[in-house]
Formats: structure tokens, C-alpha cells, sequence
């Protein structure tokens, strides 16, 4: 078993994120569960008959579990409510546990609910998708859709700790599995050449297990260092942002049509389209596009979504969350590597031919 410590100098906040195999059962041993008058476990439909009882029989006897409805479709005020009120109802006090067992729906609901329940208390994130791993999980960052654009209602609250057991990505579909290699490659992307290598090197189902607690590993090791220096998003965290500014807006759409994407395969469209974008801008040099372009496709993920309405597709980007003073701000790419945000000075031109580019 691995372990990292995040910790947030301003609030003088540390927490452990542990990562292993057959771990989830052993929470115990890396967290203080005693000192909790109440522990409840929010975890959904689909990832509770696989590991609900396990993680239950790991907690004090008392413990109560909230069982959502899954998918982003969910992920709304309305069911928030319904955790606040099943809270209520377990009489969930200020000293209490929330435990969020599941994918990033999951762990950015349930970490809104706890910070905000009786104005916040303690949350421990269980994340069971690849995805939600190397990013949802880590960082402090909880919300829900709102108005038809993603995570626009949310607060910055860290957790307590993670707990990443890479045995819950054996009951993943392989789409659900292939769609985490998205925010693993943009980790390369904006902030180390030799991970992107290493994590676009192989196929996804060609990484061994140990291999994969590696990439994992490293992702959050990216995704710690850059939290520490700015947990609010005022500055450098904006390199988190790369492929989302786009990324977010086609899955915005794509939720509104029987087809949706996930967020993977949104953000994997979203990185050709701002890649796109850093090369008409003058900034990432062609070879470089090709290779990121080659190397999504090659993992087995979408890099573009024909027939896409584009005025609706730049309405959703004109309500995206970073944008300021009515300007789109995008985080672009410089070289694979290295990337650069506060790109507001984009000219309309250049973004409609790399919105072009991937809805051909």
C-alpha cells in the first residue's frame, strides 16, 4: 500500500490518501472511526451491492447508509435535499461521518452534503471508478449540476482522507474503465511529459495491476502538488482546467440526448478541441497536437462528436463557472508538459475552427 499526505498550509489541514489492493475494509486502521458519534455511508445503486456491505461490516454497528439513484442525471439540488433530510432523519449530529462509496457523482454530492450539513462535518471519500481516483476524490472540490451546467453549485471543503482500493475497478464496464485514462493523460499533459509517456505507452487493459496503483499513484501526486499551492482555483490550480472549458460543455449537451458521454469520454474530446485551439493560437507546436490526438484515440477514447449544434455548444461555454468578465477562460497548452492558463485573449475566430475541428 501507498500513501500520500495532502496538505492545505492555510488551513493547516493534512490528510492521508491511501492507495492499495484490498484495502476498503481496513479503514479502520487509517483513520481515528471511534471519535464520530455517527458514521453514514452515501454510496449509489450501482456500487452498493458490490461494496456496501463490506465497508459496513468495517464501521461501528450503529452506522446508517444513504442509497442514491446513479449517473450525473442525479446529481442535482432535488437529491441533495433527500440526503439532508435522510441525515436528519438518523439524527446525524456535528460530530458525525459521512463516507462517500462511489464514482465522482457520488463523492462531489455527498462531500456537498457534508459541507454544508449543520454548516459542515467530516467527510471520508471511497472513490470506486478510475476516474473519480485520480481526480474527483482528490482536492477539496464538491457540487452539482445547476441549470444545465456542470458543478455550478459546490464549495471547496477537503476531506478527512481517501481511500483508493483498486479492487473496485474489477467490476467496472470497460467504457467506465478507459474513460479515467482521459483525466490521467491531461495529468501528463499539464504537468509531466515522462508520466504522459508512460501513461499512453500502453493500452489501458494492457496495465498490469501493480502498474495501474503507479499511474494512479502518480495522478494524485500531480493532482496534491498543485492543490497545495492553490486549493480555491485563483491561480495554478487553473492547469486542472485543461480539456474542461470545452470538455464540460459537450457533456452538458450530451446529457440533454439519449446518447449521453461520460465525463472521460467529454474530457478526452474537450483536450482535442483546446489542444486544437493552443495550435491555431500559435502556441503547441503541430507534432505535438498529432501526438495528443493519436494518443486518446489510441487508448480508445473519443476525440471528436459530429453533428453537434454549435450555438448551443458556445451557450453552455458562455456559463461555464471560469469564465470572468463575460470572457471564456481557457487553460491551453504550450508544449506536452507544460501548460497555460488565463488564456482569455482567444479570438472568437480561432475557438468556432477548434469547436470545427472535433464536430466534423
Amino acid at each position: 500500500m501507498k500513501q500520500l499526505h495532502l496538505s492545505i498550509v492555510k488551513k493547516q489541514k493534512e490528510y492521508a490518501i491511501c492507495i492499495g489492493q484490498n484495502i476498503l475494509g481496513k479503514i479502520g486502521e487509517f483513520f481515528d472511526l471511534n471519535k464520530y458519534s455517527r458514521i453514514c455511508v452515501i454510496t449509489d445503486e450501482h456500487v452498493a451491492p458490490h461494496f456496501l456491505q463490506k465497508l459496513l461490516e468495517a464501521l461501528p454497528e450503529d452506522s446508517t447508509k444513504i442509497i442514491l439513484p446513479a449517473g450525473e442525471s442525479a446529481k442535482t439540488i432535488q437529491t441533495v435535499q433527500k440526503i439532508w433530510t435522510a441525515m436528519k432523519e438518523v439524527q446525524l449530529d456535528r460530530k458525525s461521518l459521512i463516507i462517500n462509496l462511489g464514482g465522482g457523482v457520488i463523492g462531489d454530492m455527498g462531500g456537498f452534503a457534508a459541507s454544508t450539513y449543520m454548516r459542515g462535518i467530516d467527510f471520508i471519500n471511497i472513490p470506486t471508478t478510475l476516474l473519480s481516483q485520480v481526480d474527483a476524490s482528490v482536492g477539496g472540490k464538491t457540487g452539482i449540476d445547476f441549470a444545465g451546467t456542470k458543478n455550478s453549485i459546490g464549495t471547496f471543503d477537503q476531506p478527512v482522507g481517501v481511500i483508493i482500493d483498486t479492487i473496485t475497478l474489477t467490476t467496472l464496464p470497460k467504457r467506465e474503465y478507459i474513460s479515467g485514462f482521459a483525466e490521467m493523460i491531461k495529468h501528463g499533459l499539464i504537468a509531466d511529459k515522462a508520466y504522459f509517456k508512460k501513461v499512453t505507452g500502453k493500452k489501458p487493459d494492457e496495465f498490469s495491476q501493480d502498474e495501474l496503483a503507479e499511474l494512479i499513484t502518480i495522478s494524485c501526486e500531480i493532482k496534491k502538488s498543485v492543490v497545495e499551492k492553490d486549493e480555491t482555483e485563483s491561480g495554478s490550480r487553473k492547469l486542472l482546467n485543461f480539456g474542461h472549458t470545452l470538455g464540460h460543455a459537450i457533456e452538458a449537451l450530451s446529457l440533454e440526448t439519449n446518447k449521453p458521454l461520460l465525463h472521460g469520454e467529454s474530457i478526452s474530446i474537450g483536450i482535442v478541441a483546446e489542444a486544437k485551439l493552443s495550435e491555431i493560437s500559435g502556441i503547441l507546436s503541430h507534432e505535438d497536437f498529432q501526438t495528443i490526438e493519436s494518443s486518446l484515440s489510441n487508448a480508445g477514447l473519443p476525440i471528436s462528436l459530429p453533428n453537434l449544434n454549435l450555438d448551443l455548444l458556445q451557450n453552455k461555454m458562455q456559463s461555464d463557472k471560469k469564465n470572468e468578465k463575460g470572457k471564456i477562460n481557457f487553460t491551453l497548452l504550450s508544449s506536452i508538459g507544460k501548460a497555460l492558463i488565463d488564456q482569455d485573449d482567444i479570438s472568437q475566430e480561432n475557438i468556432s475552427q477548434a469547436i470545427a475541428y472535433v464536430t466534423k
